[in-house]
């Protein structure tokens, strides 16, 4: 019964409710050892739930798929449910079984479903406009360097300067449309055994230079043992956003830490800061595609990070109490395990 992914209750002509499984006790709120007792000591007598269980087993109703609203303990669910008429398997009293599968908040989500769709468009409007964007760029980037070796040998030193600045900007767009393509298909990953503490380190002389100028201290404590398989590159990309994330909110001075375990198959890693923190009411956002609260960010940080995530069979989440904030990955360890948990999201 622990092993079906719904909650199996039975109910007999008497009321008595038989708690069949781990599931049905969750769902019920139940938190006592017995797993059989009244309904009426696992329902309140007044609420829906409880009458709609008595006229079940009153009228012998039998359903299939019908989504029920169910709110036990304050915490509001909708559940698929499906009820037979049967004798008890065991003690051969008449009654009805009851099984409840959790389709869990449907506020949460549509929201997920929205962002999902919202995202899959900005995904293909990016496509096209980055391609539009880097044809041109490309050619202009040509030019430029023809016409730096002229100036070059003519010892124009001024606008050889002029010319390198135009050369940075146009590499900053590309990085931009680099971006936004990331997001907008998905890509070949070259899985490989991937040390956490080895990536930091390629980036620590970056992250050193940006911490010394904001006054910032930084702290990693990560196992040298602690390897993951995945793609090394995205790995990189998907620290160096968290890392930058975290600096960029502290502008006066505070400490930056880096922490990661391993535990039940999965590498988890922590990316904290003492900054200001992100207001509640904002964690449903940030993830959003262009959605920033910076003055020069692009709002494609945050949607990249979770991209990679995903791509990889983790999940990702932020945590901010007040002051400081923290992002928290959890990968699995394999490769077999990152793939399964991406079919599984990928068939539902």
């Amino acid at each position: 019964m622990n092993l079906i992914h719904a909650g199996v209750v039975f109910l007999s002509k008497s009321l008595l409710i038989r708690l069949e499984n781990r599931l049905a006790r969750d769902l019920f709120g139940w938190t006592e050892e017995r797993s059989i007792a009244p309904l009426s000591d696992v329902l309140p007598i007044d609420s829906e739930e409880y009458q709609l269980l008595c006229r079940i087993v009153s009228e012998d109703c039998e359903y299939r798929d019908a989504v029920v609203k169910w709110e036990v303990g304050g915490t509001v669910r909708h559940v698929l449910m499906d009820s037979f008429v049967a004798r008890h398997a065991q003690s051969d009293e008449p009654g009805v079984y009851v099984v409840l599968r959790d389709m869990g908040n449907f506020a949460l989500l549509n929201q997920h479903t929205e962002r999902i769709e919202r995202i899959a468009t900005i995904g293909r409007l990016a496509a096209g406009v980055a391609h539009e964007i880097r044809n041109p760029l490309t050619t202009i980037k040509g030019f430029l360097q023809l016409l730096e070796q002229r100036l070059e040998r003519a010892d124009m030193l001024d606008e050889i300067a002029y010319i390198r600045v135009m050369m940075q900007e146009i590499e900053r767009v590309n990085a931009l449309v680099a971006e936004l393509l990331m997001l907008s298909k998905p890509h070949e990953m070259t899985w490989t055994s991937v040390s956490v503490l080895e990536v930091l380190q390629h980036l620590r002389p970056w992250l050193d230079e940006e911490a010394e100028k904001r006054g910032v201290e930084t702290v990693f404590e990560v196992p040298a043992d602690l390897e993951l398989q995945a793609d090394r590159g995205m790995m990189e990309q998907l620290f160096l956003h968290l890392a930058k994330n975290a600096l960029e909110a502290m502008d006066k001075g505070g400490r930056f830490t880096v922490r990661g375990r391993a535990a039940d198959g999965r590498v988890e890693l922590e990316f904290s800061d003492t900054g200001p923190g992100i207001p509640y009411y904002l964690f449903d956002r940030i993830f959003d595609v262009f959605y920033t609260t910076k003055e020069k960010g692009t709002g494609l940080g945050l949607a990249i990070c979770q991209r990679i995530v995903a791509d990889h069979g983790g999940q990702i989440r932020v945590s901010s109490k007040g002051f400081g904030t923290t992002f928290t990955v959890s990968l699995p360890q394999t490769r077999s395990s990152s793939l399964t948990v991406i079919r599984h999201r990928q068939s539902s």
